[in-house]
């Protein structure tokens, strides 16, 4: 499994992209990943997803995202621990942890005084990126997944 936030929000698996349902789903995904493998509460999520002054639906409505998730990704991935919810990704599977290591690793060429290595790391790192990170889409161009909360 992949994920992918250097851009548009993207999962994919054995080569497919995952249909991940509307930005709302896709802001609770995006909570998720930027915080990978640590707890969100569900607090913090709705308020992610509908601002400070949610509709009294909201709860529902994250149970009805988080549930999709959990179908699309495995319940084993996203995991209900009080006072939330986490998604377990392992090491290599989200592109910002792949992005940070090319970085960290030119850094240490250019330390050494291997410019060259160093150098084709960090296009490596840059290739990684697809566009503004977090969007919707895309064809995404100013909104992200946030804008539709």
């Amino acid at each position: 499994m992949e994920f992918r936030i250097l851009g548009a929000i993207e999962v994919i698996v054995d080569g497919r992209q995952l249909a991940l349902g509307g930005p709302k789903q896709r802001a609770v995904l995006a909570m998720l990943l930027l915080h990978a493998n640590d707890v969100v509460a569900r607090d913090r999520l709705v308020e992610a997803v509908w601002g400070e002054r949610p509709p009294a639906g909201a709860s529902r409505s994250l149970d009805s995202y988080i549930s999709r998730l959990r179908a699309q990704l495995g319940a084993e991935r996203v995991v209900r621990k009080a006072p939330g919810h986490l998604l377990r990704v392992e090491p290599g599977e989200l592109d910002l942890d792949r992005f940070e290591d090319l970085v960290a690793r030119a850094g240490t060429l250019g330390a050494d005084g291997d410019a060259e290595r160093a150098a084709q790391a960090l296009r490596q790192a840059l290739a990684i990126w697809r566009g503004p990170a977090l969007s919707s889409s895309n064809s995404c161009r100013k909104n992200c997944c946030w804008s539709a909360a």
